[in-house]
Order: C-alpha cells, then sequence, then structure tokens
C-alpha cells in the first residue's frame, strides 16, 4: 500500500497519523506537499492519445507508478472546510488519468481528521463521497474519522490507536 499524507503543515497531528499507519502496514509515505502535481486541466488526452498518461510531465507520474505496483492506497488528511486539503485533492483530481479498471480489487484507504468529533456531519460526508470513489472504481474501501482537536495529545492518541486498528485489518 502506499500512503499519501495530505497536510500542508510538516509535523502535525495527521502526518503523524499517517506516518503510524505506513508504519504499521508497512507501507512507503509520500506528502502531497512535497510533490510537483499541476491541477487536472481536463483536457481528457489521458483517455485518448495518453492511453492512461497525463499530458503533464510532473511527480504525478510517479505517484501512479507506484499505486500501481502496490495493492492499495491510503489518503489521509485534516478536514479543511468539510473537504480534504488542496494539496491531496489535487493527487486525488489526477487519478482521472489512470485506465479504467485499473484500479478495481485495490484498497482505499481514507483517514480523515479535524478538529470536530468523530460523529460530526463533515465525517458522514466525506464517507459517503469516498465510498462513491470506491464503488465506481471497483476498490475495497475502508474510511476512518477521527477527532483530533488542535492541542488535545489525548485526543491524538486515540486517533493513533484507532489508525492502528484500522491498519490490522487492511494488512
Amino acid at each position: 500500500m502506499i500512503v499519501i499524507a495530505g497536510s500542508p503543515r510538516k509535523g502535525r497531528y495527521s502526518d503523524r497519523i499517517a506516518s503510524h499507519f505506513a508504519e504499521l502496514t508497512g507501507s512507503s509515505l509520500i506528502f502531497a506537499r512535497d510533490l510537483n502535481v499541476g491541477p487536472c486541466r481536463a483536457c481528457n488526452y489521458c483517455k485518448g492519445k495518453g492511453d492512461g498518461e497525463c499530458i503533464q510531465k510532473d511527480d504525478m507520474g510517479k505517484v501512479i507508478n507506484s499505486i500501481m505496483n502496490e495493492d492499495g492506497i491510503a489518503l489521509v488528511s485534516p478536514v479543511y472546510w468539510w473537504q480534504t486539503t488542496g494539496q491531496i485533492k489535487l493527487v486525488i483530481d489526477r487519478l482521472y488519468s489512470i485506465r479504467e479498471g485499473a484500479l478495481r480489487g485495490k484498497r482505499l484507504v481514507v483517514i480523515m481528521n479535524g478538529e470536530a468529533e468523530a460523529s460530526d456531519a463533515e465525517y458522514r460526508i466525506l464517507r459517503e463521497q469516498f465510498s462513491e470513489m470506491a464503488s465506481y472504481l471497483g476498490m475495497e474501501y475502508s474510511f476512518l474519522g477521527v477527532g483530533t482537536p488542535e492541542g488535545n495529545e489525548d485526543a491524538l492518541e486515540a486517533a493513533l490507536k484507532a489508525a492502528g486498528n484500522l491498519a490490522l485489518t487492511v494488512k
């Protein structure tokens, strides 16, 4: 599995959760903020002449190759305004270039953390959104939403434990 951490803030809660999950699953870890990834141009080159490859020659080609060589992808992001961060959204949008059916049978794990309690609507919205994406792509799907208010180390410890429990189910 490849783990992509979406926080723009180095060393914060999302990074710590992503690192913990990657370590427990034996996965490689990529930080979206360190990637040179442009936004999808909706040119459809990848669906025609590109035959699954994007016209843009940036870091996303290496990310996609990594994904294709693994059994799945884990996306870890803080919640920003009921959504993932912009850094990880760029990566998600560029997955469009992957050939139809190429992700079928792989696993999609999404871990979202934010200020709100895990029962908050933002996690339900995100869970449903990624569930639809996984279903469309034919991927197995797991979601974890955890409340990690800034400065609350107890909440972070609970999130790390929950991520560890999830890691045991996807190994």
